[in-house]
């Protein structure tokens, strides 16, 4: 069993590189059509990882129930949510706006596990940190936020769906994915889900075109071997020791490094307030985790003590 620092190092890992994508998409649209771009990063990454199961001779998924995950997976989180996202950025919705929106995605998550999975009911603690997290979120972007016009309608819809369907997956795996590899689980969904968005791209009538160099080329390679190759393999590994409600956290604090990355690299403009913003929301993320805060919630409600199995979050890995 991984020990908690492993886990929270992975989990640290995995904020940092997608914190990163959703500047790397834009930059990346610049060099080559949405769908397309999607398409050829998750072609790309299903070679890698199902390269590495054939070295490392991993087990294949038997049965339906293996198989069947694999195909939601694929076709929910790498055809479904990441056409929406890179379609929404294509259209003018800025990475900004996009988090705030995909924020909604711990929300859901906690929703659709307190329906499917036995040992994460829907606490206090947990909305109360949601909540507060999301504010968080809001007051480092509310500047696009409030700019928002009904021409952003439907790209802002398709965020929002598109976080529905990564709290789905999230979920899904967490209740059906035990025992399948990550490389073949990983391998065979991305391989499925570019499929579809290749076929996306060709229903839109996309260009098919080799993506400019070095816009174009170098997104799709760092998105398909860092974001998609290292990060989907060490997300699979972690959730099967977090709660998928702690895993969705990840959604509220990559739009803070990616407000610092388009500082830093794309000379964006500063708001002191993002610093305001990112304390409220690691301060929710705290509420949800803390077994101190937790109880202390609680007790403020009238409701008694959780159970630690419900309320550990990152502070007990070993589930």
């Amino acid at each position: 069993m991984a020990s908690r620092g492993a886990c929270v190092v992975a989990y640290a890992m995995l904020c940092g590189i997608w914190g990163s994508t959703w500047l790397v998409i834009r930059i990346g649209l610049q060099g080559a059509p949405p769908f397309l771009a999607a398409g050829l990063r998750f072609v790309i990454a299903s070679l890698v990882l199902l390269t590495l199961a054939a070295v490392f001779r991993s087990k294949l998924p038997m049965g339906r129930t293996e198989w069947g995950l694999i195909a939601l997976f694929g076709v929910i989180l790498f055809t479904v949510d990441y056409g929406l996202i890179y379609w929404a950025e294509n259209r003018g919705l800025g990475s900004g706006l996009s988090a705030i929106l995909f924020a909604t995605m711990p929300l859901q998550t906690a929703l659709l596990a307190h329906a499917i999975l036995r040992n994460e009911p829907l606490t206090i603690p947990r909305v109360v940190g949601i909540l507060v997290g999301f504010a968080g979120v809001l007051l480092v972007f509310r500047g696009e936020f409030e700019a928002a016009g009904l021409t952003t309608l439907f790209p802002m819809l398709a965020i929002i769906v598109s976080a529905t369907c990564a709290a789905l997956a999230t979920v899904a795996a967490k209740r059906w994915g035990h025992g399948i590899d990550v490389f073949t689980f990983n391998g065979f969904a991305m391989g499925i889900g570019s499929i579809g968005l290749l076929a996306w791209s060709a229903a839109a009538a996309e260009p098919w075109a080799v993506p400019s160099w070095p816009a174009g080329i170098l997104s799709i390679l760092y998105l398909s071997l860092v974001a998609s190759v290292v990060a989907f393999g060490t997300y699979v590994w972690l959730l099967r020791k977090l709660p998928a409600t702690s895993m969705s956290y990840i959604a509220l604090v990559t739009p803070v490094i990616a407000v610092f990355l388009g500082v830093a690299i794309a000379g964006e403009a500063f708001d002191p307030l993002a610093i305001a913003g990112a304390a409220i929301i690691l301060s929710g993320i705290y509420l949800s985790t803390s077994r101190r805060a937790v109880s202390w919630i609680r007790n403020l409600m009238g409701a008694g003590v959780v159970p630690e199995a419900t309320s550990a979050g990152l502070k007990n890995p070993k589930r």
